[in-house]
């Protein structure tokens, strides 16, 4: 329970706090003062209060926005007094000091490890030494619990809500709240197997650095990968294949140191030969001409067959011709004869040429034929050097297949892994969660018994375990106003405090905030705070309430819950 907020700064009024019920009034400026036309003004009054009882419990000063990083309030000292478990304890904690928890009440049988201020003439601890003493001290959880999993400061936070939207889900005191955080909180407060929530979350930490790894291959670290472990199967053997053979080929290589200038003198046997090859042609269709040209060349016609041609014309052949034609045609027979002697001469010598041109082609041809087969059994230093880079290029490539198919195994391998324990553990938690039935049924019932008193009407509390592990939801039925998750945090927070006392370890104290009755019927916030009162009495915990004065609904509270609203306010700001 919390006894006392105080300051060294006269300035600052203490706030003294009672058992049971309390209000904290922040009124709102009038529209004449300078404060009026000063934005969030109350709103920042209600936070600094705030942030001072976190501060004193244990929470970071290096919060952004909070009021408590001020330069006008470097030299304060914030002071709180609180019992728990039957003992009292003070502690001071410096505004410029953050990091030293001064505690000016410490009962004896608390044996911390404390350093001794000679100047404060106090003694003081670290603040994780002063969380986890508050951790066991208010949810009896000790060091060894869950690896100190959830924290006393995650915890705290669901009895003083100082963040808006820690008003807009039950399960949550922050948007910016985790996964973890949220169910091992909640199933500590609702006595489940906090250890579950732990290795859900490791499981789904694990499901997130498969799909990381596989996002990753997929954005091109990996070229061309592929998921498909048969496609990839299929692309291995082929770049061995590959591999292989090229081997082959490189062991077999011989290298020529004159490899070149063989192939060079190939070349120029190849083209000799082509000369000679081209030139004999022309010579033997050339010497075709000259036999048959040998063959063509005939006297032609005699003296008697133009004597007959005469007659049969009809002409006179006069015998004076036949002395005229004899010597024409012995000057043709001697012009033919000539002929045929130089058709004969150049036929003879286009037959030794063209032997010889054989000659020199088959010479040309054995000489290249040496010279291929030196290329064909050897290779150039380029060429070895050009297939050892495409060697080394494939097995590149065979070790790239072999790493993504490796991987593809090790991400199927993990997925499948994973999916297992998902189920096993689902499987455990569903078993140990029916186990604890009688908890779960006395949660569900209180959570039922508030709603009942706001609306007249059934609320439910599920809780299921799914893959991603606890899964809770709150209902009202019934009920539908706009402040309905404000109501569902009031009735959920008031059973924490309950199943807290029962359990015997809870911070004896809730603190809400007004911004919980934002957007609620009057008639609701009437009705929840004379549950909150009610509630305080009968199962013996503090509840303490800020709230502006225009918005209490006087008119809808009952005659005697009138006075004691007016009793109960301990402060207006």
């Amino acid at each position: 329970m919390l006894k006392s907020i105080k300051s060294n700064n006269k300035s600052f009024k203490p706030v003294i706090f009672r058992q049971g019920f309390n209000v904290i009034q922040v009124e709102r400026p009038s529209q004449e003062s300078k404060e009026a036309h000063k934005p969030n003004t109350n709103k920042a009054r209600k936070a600094t209060l705030l942030d001072i009882i976190h501060f004193c419990l244990g929470s970071r000063s290096d919060n952004k926005g909070s009021i408590l990083k001020s330069k006008e309030l470097s030299g304060w000292s914030f002071f709180l007094e609180f019992t728990i478990g039957g003992h009292e304890f003070e502690v001071e904690r410096r505004v410029d000091w953050p990091n030293h928890i001064f505690l000016h009440k410490l009962p004896p049988i608390f044996n911390l490890d404390t350093k001794f201020d000679p100047v404060k003439d106090s003694q003081y601890v670290s603040i994780d030494t002063y969380n986890d003493m508050l951790r066991k001290l208010f949810f009896g959880l000790s060091d060894e619990n869950e690896n100190k999993m959830p924290s006393f400061r995650e915890l705290i936070s669901y009895f003083v809500r100082r963040n808006p939207d820690g008003y807009g889900n039950a399960f949550d005191y922050s948007k910016a709240q985790k996964s973890l955080s949220r169910q091992g909180c909640n199933a500590y407060f609702l006595d489940l197997n906090m250890g579950f929530a732990s290795e859900f979350h490791h499981l789904k930490e694990e499901s997130k650095k498969i799909k990381t790894f596989q996002n990753a291959l997929k954005s091109g670290l990996v070229k061309d990968f592929s998921f498909n472990i048969w496609k990839l199967e299929s692309e291995v053997f082929k770049r061995h294949v590959a591999v292989l053979e090229l081997k082959k080929q490189l062991d077999s290589f011989c290298v020529h140191p004159h490899y070149f200038e063989i192939l060079s003198q190939a070349n120029e046997l190849t083209e000799k030969i082509h000369i000679c090859g081209d030139t004999l042609v022309l010579r033997q269709q050339l010497l075709e001409r000259y036999e048959e040209s040998v063959k063509e060349e005939t006297i032609g016609t005699s003296i008697e067959q133009l004597r007959q041609i005469y007659e049969e014309a009809g002409i006179f052949f006069h015998e004076s011709l036949v002395v005229q034609l004899h010597e024409v045609i012995n000057f043709h027979k001697i012009l033919i004869a000539n002929r045929r002697d130089y058709l004969k001469s150049e036929i003879y010598n286009l037959k030794n040429e063209i032997n010889d041109i054989k000659r020199q082609i088959e010479i040309l041809t054995a000489t290249r034929a040496k010279s291929l087969l030196i290329l064909n059994t050897h290779g150039a230093l380029e060429e070895y050097t050009k297939l050892q880079e495409n060697y080394a290029l494939l097995v590149q490539r065979y070790e790239e297949a072999k790493c993504q198919k490796e991987k593809v195994y090790e991400i199927t391998k993990r997925k499948a892994e994973n999916t297992i324990k998902t189920k096993q553990l689902v499987l455990s938690a569903n078993q140990d969660y029916n186990a604890r039935a009688s908890i779960r049924e006395r949660a569900i019932r209180l959570f039922d018994e508030n709603t009942r008193f706001l609306y007249h009407g059934p609320g439910i509390l599920t809780i299921e375990v799914k893959d991603h592990g606890y899964d809770f939801n709150l209902e009202i039925k019934s009920a539908k106003s706009q402040g309905i998750p404000c109501m569902k945090v009031f009735c959920y927070d008031l059973l924490l405090a309950e199943l807290g006392k029962l359990r015997r370890h809870s911070p004896e104290f809730l603190i809400h905030d007004s911004v919980i009755f934002d957007g609620v019927d009057k008639r609701q916030i009437a009705l929840a705070l004379m549950l909150a009162k009610k509630k305080s009495e009968e199962i013996g915990f503090q509840y303490i309430c800020m709230i502006n004065p225009d918005t209490v609904p006087i008119s809808d509270f009952n005659e005697p819950f009138k006075r004691i609203f007016e009793d109960s306010v301990i402060l207006t700001l």
